[in-house]
């Protein structure tokens, strides 16, 4: 896999190179630069204002099937907004630590999207005002195991494993399994998807990588729902 970060730093920031150690860094977007990449990661500093916004658009009118991700030097909600806006499918701190950042490849790579607690809360509540219909939520999470059905709930609400694991009196890695299973079993690719498909304003069913007509369409239902 090609990793690619747009970064003015003359050295890589050592949680990068440890997660990725084949990593290309450029300062600038450029065709020949970023062609076969399927995952972009794109550094936004504050001394250098919006030109990261310059370069997710640049990358997406390139490659339009690319994953870009933005790596924020200073995390904040309306950024995390326009970065999805644009067409990123994540959103994090620029010094996350190597394990989070391949968490982050892992679920992008998969379909999902990477967002903050708080930003992807903020969301869940844009993309799911009204009630679920109870009948209708019972249905889609028959298949699931007693346990399973509260992860499933607890987790579409936006709440991080965390407290899912503090509500239900269990571990953070029980959280986990479980929040595997549901997604396996309700073809979900992540949080929001799972809080949209509860509401009655998603499909379930995984997204092909290639599907970019269905991808774009989800994107704009986070955004404008």
């Amino acid at each position: 896999m090609k990793h690619i970060f747009i970064t003015t730093l003359k050295q890589s920031v050592e949680s990068w190179l440890k997660a990725f150690p084949q990593l290309t860094t450029i300062a600038d977007v450029v065709s020949a630069d970023v062609a076969g990449a399927s995952i972009i990661w794109v550094h936004a500093q504050i001394e250098q204002g919006q030109q990261w916004r310059k370069h997710v658009q640049q990358i997406l009118t390139f490659l339009p099937s690319a994953k870009v991700i933005v790596l924020s030097n200073n995390p904040e909600q309306a950024e995390a907004m326009q970065a999805l806006e644009l067409g990123a499918v994540g959103y994090l701190h620029a010094y996350a630590h190597q394990h989070v950042l391949q968490e982050v490849y892992s679920v992008v790579s998969h379909g999902g999207v990477w967002l903050g607690r708080d930003v992807l809360k903020h969301l869940i509540t844009l993309t799911t005002r009204g009630n679920p219909q109870p009948d209708a939520t019972e249905e889609i999470l028959e298949g699931l195991t007693k346990r399973e059905r509260e992860v499933a709930l607890e987790a579409a609400r936006g709440n991080s494993n965390k407290e899912i694991a503090r509500t239900l009196s269990i571990s953070e890695r029980t959280v986990k399994a479980h929040l595997t299973s549901v997604f396996d079993t309700l073809k979900v690719r992540d949080r929001l998807h799972l809080a949209l498909v509860l509401q009655g304003k998603s499909a379930q069913g995984h997204f092909s990588h290639d599907d970019n007509v269905q991808k774009d369409s989800l994107n704009k239902l986070h955004l404008n729902s």
